[in-house]
């Protein structure tokens, strides 16, 4: 498992190294159904799905490279928010040993408060010591896991004599989404250097911190594409034409979510400690809608 760690100079040439000594675990299970639950002459239903469950756990960052121990430090980030009003801590995806890769871990809230007239998170003393204190993982809490649980998929086809409709879903869940998009676009503080969602005059949020307001189910069910074929009969003229298809289709019908962003569906197995490139789970103003497409087709076999 390979990790950036903290090494002194000498007897190293740089204060940093890229070592594979870490450790994880990982186990699940995978099914996959096919049944064809009607075939006549003129009448079909195929159906098939898949199933898959995966867990893991990190159970360790520390070991030994030429004599020398490397230890990381307690809380290490995989991802956090970025761009416009950012101050502060602003990590959101952590890993550390003993847990799944890739956890929330963040202070805890129970709402908004009024302080002069602006609204602000009001993030709670989770550990009663000396008030609220976010530094070194101080008042935070795993909040949830950023990779899914479960990943589900399934193809429906009917065919009536020369109609036939197809369609794909697939799904992931139990996992988290962290709404950065959310986060910036409310805070009146950006106004009007940078531009707000609507209902963010009516929120009054001037707070760019993060925490777990943010933080929502990341579970969906999404209706891939939905295609409608018609084969048209070609005995007349089989001797130059061996088959002739049309067909109707649309991509990215629509997604079963409670998520409030523009989809749930981002980037949750990459993990890329780029400044620029840290979306993993994290959806952070940089995800283009997924578009539905319509589009008509036709093929002929000669």
């Amino acid at each position: 498992m390979l990790y950036t760690y903290a090494v002194p100079q000498p007897p190293f040439i740089f204060n940093t190294l890229l070592a594979n000594i870490g450790s994880i675990k990982n186990q699940g299970a995978e099914f996959a159904l096919s049944y064809s639950a009607i075939r006549t002459k003129d009448i079909g239903l195929d159906i098939s799905s898949n199933f898959s469950y995966q867990k893991n756990k990190v159970t360790s960052l520390t070991g030994n490279y030429n004599g020398q121990t490397l230890t990381p430090s307690a809380y290490n980030r995989l991802s956090w928010v970025t761009g416009a009003g950012q101050v502060g801590n602003n990590d959101v995806v952590y890993m550390f040993e003993g847990q799944p890769l890739g956890i929330f871990y963040l202070p805890k809230t129970d709402g908004l408060k009024e302080v002069n007239g602006k609204n602000e998170y009001n993030i709670l003393d989770i550990d009663g010591e000396e008030g609220v204190d976010i530094s070194n993982g101080k008042d935070c809490y795993i909040a949830g896991q950023a990779v899914p649980k479960y990943y589900v998929g399934g193809n429906i086809r009917f065919r009536y004599k020369a109609w036939d409709i197809q369609t794909q879903l697939n799904g992931a869940f139990g996992h988290k989404i962290y709404n950065g998009t959310a986060l910036t676009f409310n805070h009146m503080g950006n106004f009007p250097t940078y531009n707000v969602i609507k209902g963010a005059p009516e929120r009054n949020i001037y707070d760019n911190s993060v925490s777990d307001y943010w933080l929502e189910n990341g579970n969906y069910l999404n209706i891939a594409y939905l295609t409608l074929g018609y084969n048209i009969n070609t005995e007349k003229f089989n001797k130059w034409v061996k088959g002739i298809r049309l067909t109707l289709s649309v991509n990215n019908v629509h997604t079963f979510t409670s998520y409030s962003g523009l989809t749930p569906m981002i980037n949750s197995s990459t993990i890329d400690m780029d400044p620029d490139e840290n979306t993993f789970e994290v959806d952070d103003k940089r995800l283009y809608p997924v578009a539905r497409t319509y589009s008509l087709g036709l093929n002929i076999n000669f």
